[in-house]
């Protein structure tokens, strides 16, 4: 035990050493990586490469040192086991993990090392563990930054040496590989027609939906052409299986955003008044361009666009400056709300969709200011472009819940899997329910009820009452506890419960 307690001191001294300078050698590396590794939370320790010197320039320089099979098999498998803590994933959307791994494989002289001892089957259980976890990972990637791991002109041989390991946790990472994959292929399916087919009706219209803004443009909400969308048939057409995750994922985009878009279309015809009904946000008239604004020293904000009214708010004409600004406290919930999207106008044509920042002292002014903040420079730059050359410039405050659709729309953009695909849109009549991989806490209960069902789960489940099943109840917790996906029927005539386990009980 002394000589482990001196070995880690040691260890953590060459850590610390190497995040405090920034400097690693081929020589201090493997025992750099050795002790980062020791370190019991992930999180914090990859957090500290944030703000060392070396940042991660440092951890990419360690795993290119040596691209032995004997390194890839000790120090970079266990660095790869070591990043795939899922405290590590949750930070900021897996964005900060993310960051990591693409400095790691960029430039990809680890990667292409790392890839063909796999490929020559010269890595260990644990080593092709951790290449097909990173590899997942890669492929997970948005669009443009995945591609290139997806596409890689070795995927099948990859997927098959995965897929049929004998070891099960190596056999499942290729299958979630493989699901992956089923998302990013292209939506191909019979009716993509010259007729009816996605993209070219207007400028926010793509056959790549993770290409389409969340946010409409002016053009699109002007468009009177029918949206695309598929019936639910092209779904159930067997032509569409190889495709079929990813027309799921593209269509309930599409879906979601064009009941989004219809709402909003509707609320600007009544604030136009082309449609009639009452418009319960506040529209303003007469807006100048000012200033662009940044924030202070203090706390810097989003890239913003200032603008002057040309006459008061209504609801604070003859306030003074004491009763401006306590009705503006006391209404942030329901005058002009901080991040509330609005509608930017000159006359009645839309120039954007910007959001409102709520800067109360600017509002308190007479005549008040606004700050808007625009979701992209394209959007930002044609703003502009049109506030050159118009006078008339009118905002309307939207009350369409945008932003309830709007993390929705995003994860969608985002998804690189789609749980459970293989047990609901690619199942096929005689497929038996796919198995999953129970707790300890769960054999003992299955194991009795399968060897009595009226057995008393009192003790096992740590209840005050009895708790004994008869035939039909037993059977049914059985499948629940037993299988990624079963149907339970309720009482008879009220409902049906579908009862999903996505990883264990």
């Amino acid at each position: 035990m002394d000589r482990d307690k001196i070995r880690v001191a040691r260890l953590n001294k060459i850590l610390y050493n190497v995040l405090s300078t920034g400097n690693v050698t081929p020589h201090t590396a493997p025992l750099f990586l050795e002790a980062l590794c020791n370190q019991p939370d992930p999180a914090e320790a990859m957090g500290k490469f944030s703000y060392s010197p070396g940042g991660l320039s440092v951890l990419k320089n360690a795993i290119r040192f040596d691209l032995s099979t004997k390194f890839l098999n000790m120090h970079a498998s266990a660095l790869i086991q070591f990043l795939g803590s899922p405290k590590l994933k949750e930070i900021n959307n897996g964005d900060f993990l993310n960051e990591i791994l693409q400095s790691i494989v960029d430039p990809p002289i680890f990667w292409v090392e790392f890839r063909k001892a796999f490929l020559k089957g010269e890595l260990d259980e644990d080593a092709s563990f951790s290449f097909g976890w990173l590899l997942l990972q890669l492929c997970s990637l948005p669009a443009t930054e995945g591609a290139a791991y997806r596409d890689q002109a070795d995927m099948p041989i990859i997927l098959n040496a995965l897929t049929s390991s004998p070891v099960d946790k190596i056999k499942k990472v290729g299958i979630k590989i493989k699901e992956t994959l089923l998302t990013s292929v292209p939506c191909d399916d019979p009716i993509d027609t010259t007729e009816h087919a996605p993209g070219g009706r207007h400028s926010n219209d793509f056959a790549d939906f993770r290409k389409i803004s969340i946010l409409p443009t002016s053009d699109e909400i002007e468009c009177t052409e029918t949206p695309f969308l598929r019936p639910s048939s092209v779904l159930e057409d067997p032509k569409t299986e190889g495709s079929r995750v990813a027309i799921h994922l593209d269509n309930q985009f599409r879906l979601l955003r064009e009941d989004m878009i219809n709402e909003l279309r509707e609320e600007l015809q009544i604030a136009l008044g082309t449609k009639k009904g009452r418009h319960r946000g506040t529209k303003i008239n007469g807006l100048t361009l000012m200033d662009i604004v940044l924030g202070d020293d203090k706390k810097r904000a989003k890239w913003s666009l200032t603008f002057k009214c040309r006459e008061d708010f209504s609801e604070m004409k003859m306030m003074g400056v004491k009763d401006r600004k306590k009705f503006l406290v006391d209404k942030r919930q329901k005058f002009l709300r901080h991040q509330s999207l609005a509608c930017l106008l000159a006359g009645k044509e839309i120039i954007a969709f910007p959001t409102i920042h709520r800067d109360e002292d600017r509002m308190a002014k007479s005549p008040p200011e606004i700050v808007l903040q625009f979701e992209d420079a394209e959007s930002t730059q044609e703003a502009l472009r049109r506030l050159k050359m118009e006078d008339d410039i009118v905002l309307i405050q939207v009350d369409t819940a945008v932003f309830s659709y709007g993390p929705i729309l995003k994860g969608l953009q985002q998804a690189s899997t789609l749980p459970l695909s293989s047990e609901i849109l690619l199942w096929k009549a005689g497929n038996a329910p796919a198995d999953l991989e129970m707790s300890d806490q769960c054999v003992p209960i299955l194991q009795a009820l399968r060897n009595y069902p009226q057995v008393n789960l009192k003790n096992m489940l740590n209840t005050a009452k009895d708790i004994k099943l008869d035939g039909s109840q037993a059977s049914s917790l059985i499948s629940g506890l037993s299988q990624k996906v079963s149907l339970i029927q309720g009482p008879p005539g009220l409902y049906y419960t579908i009862i999903i386990f996505p990883s264990s009980c």
